[in-house]
């Protein structure tokens, strides 16, 4: 994964809570993930303006705690949702 790489939510997917779930949807395309809190808040930070080296330091200021597995865990998560087409690399 690129850290200088700058993500952005793909054209026509959207954030919605059904159920109590977070997902991701895309409704023209009838697709849909289901994602975690952690997920969402990466999701939202993917702005195509913020790196992906600055969403990981973004979230590792506010949970210093977790801060080794946001290196990795970010990147990953960023990586899964470009290859199901949620995110495009700006």
């Amino acid at each position: 994964m690129q850290m200088n790489l700058c993500p952005l939510p793909a054209p026509g997917f959207q954030m919605e809570t059904l159920d109590d779930e977070i997902v991701l949807l895309h409704p023209a395309r009838n697709l849909i993930f289901h994602s975690n809190q952690g997920g969402a808040l990466i999701w939202s930070l993917c702005d195509g303006q913020r790196s992906v080296a600055e969403i990981v330091d973004i979230l590792s200021a506010a949970y210093p705690e977790s801060a080794d597995d946001i290196a990795v865990d970010v990147p990953q998560a960023i990586q899964e949702l470009l290859a199901r087409g949620a995110l495009v690399a700006a």
